[in-house]
């Protein structure tokens, strides 16, 4: 995990001024990832330049003074949580069948699930025909449609089963 990440971390749960979050960092203790996180160390320009960073990359603001992240911050956060495939096909046993087209069209200012969903296709056994054209086997696990339906991306795929048959003589 990164000092990025883990600011992160800690602006979900908490928003304040530069002083009083230093002052909270020290002895902080991540729970969510279960290890103890050293900011004593962290040199205060470190700190600073990543937290100006982040808010050039429009993952936190400041407003008077007050750090707090931002919708696009907490869509990185949960992406970096999911960089391990997250989905399973239990059904799939022969991933040499494939009878499904996946084809999506997502905008580029939330590439981040894109990229995240190209990882999830490969670990449902699914090979890239184009970039955002993918053919893989199905069904899909109900548990993976909901969670794009939930995630807002349902909307930017579209699912086709196909044959193969053979067309010329």
């Amino acid at each position: 995990m990164s000092l990025v990440e883990d600011l992160l971390i800690i602006l979900t749960d908490y928003s304040a001024g530069y002083k009083l979050m230093r002052s909270k960092l020290a002895g902080y203790e991540n729970l969510h990832f279960n290890r103890k996180i050293n900011y004593q160390e962290i040199k205060e320009q470190v700190l600073r330049t990543t937290l100006s960073r982040l808010k050039k990359q429009e993952l936190v603001d400041n407003k008077n003074g007050i750090w707090r992240i931002t919708k696009k911050g907490r869509i990185r956060l949960i992406n970096r949580k999911l960089r391990k495939p997250h989905f399973k096909n239990p059904n799939n046993k022969n991933k040499k069948k494939r009878d499904l087209i996946i084809i999506f069209d997502i905008p580029e200012k939330i590439r981040i699930q894109r990229d995240w969903l190209r990882s999830e296709l490969i670990a449902l056994g699914f090979i890239p025909l184009q970039k955002s054209v993918w053919l893989g086997p199905s069904p899909l696990p109900q548990e993976f449609i909901e969670y794009l339906n939930t995630i807002n991306l349902l909307k930017y795929i579209k699912f086709f089963k196909v044959s193969e048959e053979k067309i010329v003589g």
